[in-house]
């Protein structure tokens, strides 16, 4: 095509030529090599997605590809016959873009665990993180008061220009963002009353020496060690149908703790009494003692953060909180507690959370080991998909049953949902819970048509010029 405008003309003509196009080609190639070394270099994808695949220069490289592209097709106006496997080329080409698009904005990556014979209904998005606040002014009902996406990642808060929360006269600032940290858990005394107790531990025998440190994160919460063969329990003596070998420390004052240990053969408690720090029981199970190490009837837990280079299975993300004098680590999906004048505060940093509107229920796991060691060669998880809300141990109940391995995933109303991993419990090594992908990706259909369409052009490009090179 030719303009009268010879500036405009000009324009037209560099963007329909490869001045343009090699050049934005280049990029492409540069920015997908700089992500796979930015995935090496921190061993994780998510930050390889935000820090170049998701940024801003490439899609507006991307954006610059499709003008190419569109440009030098409107250029070969009026179209003919010979022209017509080169559009169809190019036409693939912008619409595999636009289905990744697609995919990138409206699309779902995320996972869920589920408990063996436990139901969950929600996943959690790695690639999105919530802020959200709740307050209350009698202790006990929380409502909430702030709830907003905030990405630390890359827009990094600092002392100087924090992020700042305005809650009436209480104001919290975000000051400061890890990308990788290894946490240390400390617990210190606590002025709060409502604040839960502490307990530091030790059982032994001739086999076992384990020494735990477990802290109520308020008072009416009962929080638990499992060791396998025993569980200890802070808190309250509470009711089970199906009691087994347990210990329960219930703070009775500031220097005694009251036990109560409890054979799954017996009935009634096997043991009950006071004890101090230093004192020794015997729990009358393999010969187990229980030490009290140290004991604080109000504590509170806080993380010191290690900062990391890179990745790692031990590595969490985490912000530092600050309000009034105090600051503190808060890690991504934990929630840590602040006072105020005239109420409390719950925070919490975490990944977002997607309902799926069915739940999925965990009949059985199963998983093969390599002969002669505890690595997990398969595994698979048998569950049944129904509405949130029904009891799916009621066969009545249940939509859809379905065993997922790492092989055969599910598709179920749009999403796919893939065998990830599991997790073991500590002392035991026994499976407790499945791990699952769950993908939804709403652009797939217009990808899979953008590759049947370039895949059409190329062939179409080969036979026309075979059947150019075979006339002459």
């Amino acid at each position: 095509m030719v303009f009268k405008n010879k500036l405009f003309n000009r324009f037209w003509k560099f963007s329909s030529s490869f001045q343009l196009g090699i050049p934005v080609m280049t990029a492409i190639a540069v920015l997908i090599a700089w992500g796979t070394i930015v995935e090496s270099k921190y061993n994780d994808a998510t930050t390889a997605r935000k820090m170049v695949y998701d940024s801003w220069m490439m899609w507006t490289v991307m954006c610059l590809l499709i003008y190419n592209l569109t440009i030098v097709v409107i250029d070969r106006w009026p179209w003919q016959k010979k022209h017509y496997p080169f559009i169809t080329v190019h036409a693939g080409i912008i619409i595999l873009i636009l289905g990744g698009f697609v995919t990138s904005q409206y699309g779902l990556d995320g996972q869920m665990s589920v408990p063996i014979s436990g139901q969950n209904n929600y996943i959690s998005l790695s690639n999105h993180t919530d802020l959200v606040v709740y307050a209350t002014f009698d202790g006990d009902r929380y409502t909430k008061v702030f709830d907003r996406e905030v990405d630390f990642f890359n827009h990094i808060p600092s002392a100087d220009r924090p992020f700042v929360i305005s809650l009436g006269d209480e104001k919290f600032e975000v000051i400061d963002f890890v990308k990788y940290g290894a946490i240390q858990t400390k617990v210190k005394a606590s002025a709060d009353a409502l604040a839960g107790a502490s307990v530091k531990f030790q059982l032994m025998n001739a086999n076992v020496k384990q020494v735990q440190q477990i802290t109520q994160s308020r008072k009416s919460k009962e929080v638990a060690f499992n060791l396998g063969p025993a569980k200890v329990i802070l808190g309250p003596v509470g009711f089970s149908a199906n009691r087994g070998n347990e210990i329960y420390l219930t703070p009775e004052n500031n220097d005694e703790v009251k036990f109560t240990i409890f054979h799954k053969q017996i009935e009634k408690p096997y043991k009950v009494g006071r004890m101090k720090i230093g004192d020794v029981v015997d729990t009358g199970w393999m010969g187990l003692e229980l030490r009290l190490l140290d004991y604080l009837p109000q504590a509170l837990e806080e993380y010191d953060i290690t900062r990391l280079e890179r990745q790692s299975p031990m590595a969490t993300s985490a912000i530092l909180v600050r309000h009034k004098n105090n600051q503190r680590w808060l890690a991504i999906n934990d929630l840590i507690k602040l006072f105020g004048s005239n109420s409390a505060y719950l925070m919490a940093y975490q990944n977002r959370r997607i309902d799926l509107g069915f739940q999925v229920f965990l009949n059985k796991f199963e998983v093969t080991r390599y002969l002669g060691t505890m690595k997990a060669k398969e595994y698979a998880s048998q569950v049944s998909l129904g509405r949130v809300g029904d009891n799916l141990k009621d066969e009545s109940k249940v939509q859809l049953k379905s065993m997922i391995s790492m092989n055969e995933p599910l598709k179920y109303e749009g999403y796919t949902i893939y065998q990830a991993s599991f997790q073991e419990d500590e002392m035991t090594g026994q499976p407790v819970a499945s791990v699952f992908s769950v993908n939804k990706d709403p652009g797939r259909a217009i990808k899979y048509f953008g590759s049947i369409i370039f895949s059409l052009g190329i062939v179409w490009l080969f036979y026309q010029r075979r059947k150019r090179a075979t006339a002459t």
